[in-house]
């Protein structure tokens, strides 16, 4: 990537200090989604006689551009310091909610705001597809991950941001540290609640409705990390833990909320999640994959993912599959997804790529999707 430098040099008050650094890059892209769950302009008549819209064609151009500062210094003494935010998310970077900034040294580095968890840093995900790459269906579950794209509903605990990460590096081998917010995080205001809810509250299909949790927060949140690569070769073991409270309201005999007779008690939960991966690259070929396990005092979470890259002059194919099951410890209560995808990557040189993909979301509701279309870099 090409970074358009608009201050290389600052003002320095006496020779030899630090000069600091604030570049511009970018990334954009252009092409077509198809999505046969998109309700478009198919309007058909329901069998009760009114007016509703299907699905139809599917299609509809895609496309944007993202704008992103980096800015570095460094003090006297040889510690840098630095920030990068993306234009489009300032307003949230202002209260720490995207963007990051960074501290590092002798002593390791220090990052707060939008970073990946320590499991995350440590592991990592299963290669993506398509040039949007269609919903990051191939990301793994983590407690505690970044999330660059505020907008995004995919990823399932990205309210859990970790308010600060350490990593120290040594040879081929990483640490990561990872703290959550001492304050707690609010999931009523953080506007994923309901997808908590169903994941961990709700799992699977409730036969009969009787109680009801609100006021939810995460009450502490920390994950541990540690990767060692050598040549092509790189694991990752990553252990993450968060505790949840709240009011968990059960109704009365006549299962309704609201009635006279409902009853209060304190909701407390604490959710553990590990997860192991690695990758290998020889012959063109990059090979990962991924096993964790999670459990939280009603439910067990377990996921495995794989993925395949195979390169070869301008082209590159890749392939992944994701298993997720999420079930009740009593084993009535189950929930499982299995999305997979292919895609194809030509790269044209100079920060531009010609890339398709197809997913399978394996989801109620949603059928397949695909894209094509070309991705810059700047």
């Amino acid at each position: 990537m090409k970074n358009l430098l608009l201050a290389s040099t600052a003002l320095v008050a006496f020779a030899g200090a630090a000069a600091a650094e604030v570049a511009i890059s970018g990334s954009g892209r252009l092409g077509i989604v198809y999505n046969n769950s998109i309700l478009n302009d198919n309007l058909i008549r329901s069998p009760d006689g009114g007016l509703t819209r299907s699905a139809d064609s599917g299609f509809l151009f895609s496309s944007r551009v993202r704008v992103v500062f980096t800015l570095t210094q460094e003090t006297d003494a040889g510690v840098s310091f630095g920030a990068s935010i993306r234009a489009d998310n300032a307003s949230a970077g202002n209260e720490g909610k995207a963007g990051s900034v960074f501290m590092s040294g002798a002593f390791g580095k220090i990052s707060m705001g939008d970073v990946d968890g320590a499991a995350e840093s440590a592991v990592g995900n299963v290669s993506g597809v398509g040039y949007t790459n269609l919903n990051d269906l191939n990301e793994a579950f983590y407690l505690q991950q970044g999330n660059s794209d505020l907008n995004s509903n995919e990823k399932i605990s990205e309210f859990a941001l970790p308010a600060a990460l350490y990593e120290y590096s040594t040879g081929g081998f990483t640490g990561y540290v990872a703290l959550g917010n001492p304050a707690g995080i609010d999931l009523t205001t953080a506007g994923r609640a309901t997808e908590f809810f169903d994941t961990f509250i709700k799992v699977g299909k409730e036969r009969k409705k009787t109680k009801a949790v609100s006021n939810l927060v995460i009450d502490a949140a920390y994950g541990l990390g540690a990767k060692y690569s050598v040549d092509n070769y790189s694991v990752g073991l990553g252990y993450e833990s968060i505790d949840i409270s709240g009011i968990r309201t059960d109704f009365g005999a006549d299962g309704v909320k609201g009635g006279t007779d409902d009853t209060e008690s304190i909701y407390a939960n604490t959710i553990d999640n590990w997860i192991i991966g690695g990758s290998a690259t020889f012959s063109g070929f990059t090979l990962k994959a991924q096993y964790g396990e999670g459990s939280g005092d009603t439910e067990d979470i377990t996921q495995f993912a794989f993925s395949g890259d195979y390169t070869f002059d301008a082209w590159t194919l890749t392939a992944f599959y994701r298993d997720i099951e999420v079930k009740r410890s009593n084993g009535l209560d189950t929930a499982q997804t299995q999305p997979f995808g292919f895609g194809v990557t030509y790269d044209l040189g100079g920060g531009a790529s010609i890339e398709a993909g197809a997913v399978d979301p394996d989801r109620a509701g949603e059928d397949y999707r695909a894209d094509f279309g070309v991705n810059f870099s700047f």
